[in-house]
């Protein structure tokens, strides 16, 4: 079996130790900073970069910041919100006043919504049908062991990209009646408390908890990162890269023979609500397991599943449990 490198990365610890060597202003700045997500500083810099490169300043007037809205009204009405909210956040960094709240902002911003919709350029959901078929379509060598784990803790953990390479052996609890996972940190859980979801167990090909505890047994992972590259020598390293597991979703869908294009990682994650909606699955129980923080959150994914079936109107047990079983 091929040496599995684990170089420990830097700790909370050590990076807050490292902080308080610093100035007085380079922590607060750090400590500004940490108050977003590293994905969200990432996109309000490439927003800024946007506005800039347009030709907008800081400070900005209102009726500039209005132009550009109008500039930009074809782009998606979710993108034009998350530029308004960078043009803003600029602003209060540089502790100057808000344009965006300007009447005239929020009126452009309206009727560009209302004259071009509110269109949404969403992930298409893998449903439990699709996701079977890529199960199924899998060979039996080193990487499609470990994309079947993926795929499936993916699935039915209703994990995002950044939670599913973030698991750690330690956050697997393998009790004998059932395994849950802890997730250390997320978009609902900012501050690290920690959130635990069950990892079910059922028989056949489709069972999370069997394919992880093969992938874990076969690659000799007994602590560090759950999913990791594998080489084309069999060699395997320390982390896998957030962007792959949309990358891998994609080519295991097209060797399976489906249609790719949109589908990426948070496809898992809306194929499980979509999958569950459809199965009769109360939404609370879906949201146990999702974590949205309203029932509201599951609302795109009850309407994209559709109106209830015959056997779900008259209360009939769904063809497919997809939080139970034994395996």
């Amino acid at each position: 079996m091929n040496s599995i490198d684990t170089p420990a990365p830097a700790t909370a610890d050590l990076i807050v130790c490292n902080q308080l060597h610093k100035p007085l202003d380079d922590r607060v700045a750090f400590y500004a900073d940490a108050a977003r997500s590293s994905a969200t500083c990432r996109a309000y810099r490439s927003d800024m970069g946007a506005f800039t490169t347009w030709g907008g300043r800081v400070p900005a007037s209102p009726e500039t910041v209005a132009s550009y809205l109008a500039a930009c009204a074809s782009l998606a009405a979710a993108t034009l919100r998350r530029r308004l909210a960078a043009i803003a956040d600029a602003h209060q960094t540089a502790g100057q006043p808000d344009p965006t709240k300007d009447p005239l902002v929020r009126k452009v911003f309206r009727g560009i919504r209302r004259v071009h919709g509110a269109r949404v350029d969403a992930a298409a959901p893998l449903d439990i049908d699709m996701l079977a078929q890529i199960v199924a379509a899998l060979p039996d060598d080193l990487a499609a062991i470990r994309d079947r784990a993926l795929l499936l803790v993916g699935f039915f953990c209703a994990l995002r990209r950044s939670e599913l390479v973030a698991l750690t052996v330690k956050d697997l609890d393998r009790r004998p009646d059932g395994w849950t996972i802890t997730i250390q940190r997320s978009k609902t859980d900012p501050y690290g408390h920690g959130q635990r979801v069950p990892l079910p167990a059922f028989r056949g090909p489709l069972c999370p908890t069997a394919a992880v505890a093969n992938w874990l047994a076969i690659a000799a992972i007994t602590e560090g990162p759950v999913f990791r590259t594998v080489s084309p020598d069999r060699g395997i390293a320390s982390t896998l890269p957030a962007p792959q597991v949309g990358m891998i979703l994609r080519r295991r869908a097209a060797e399976a023979g489906l249609e790719v294009q949109l589908l990426s990682a948070h496809s898992l994650r809306s194929g499980f609500a979509v999958s569950a909606t459809r199965a009769g699955i109360a939404a609370a129980q879906i949201q146990a397991v999702t974590r949205h923080r309203t029932l509201g959150g599951l609302a795109p994914y009850v309407r994209t599943a559709g109106p209830p079936s015959a056997a779900q109107l008259l209360g009939l047990p769904p063809l497919c449990s997809l939080t139970s079983g034994q395996p």
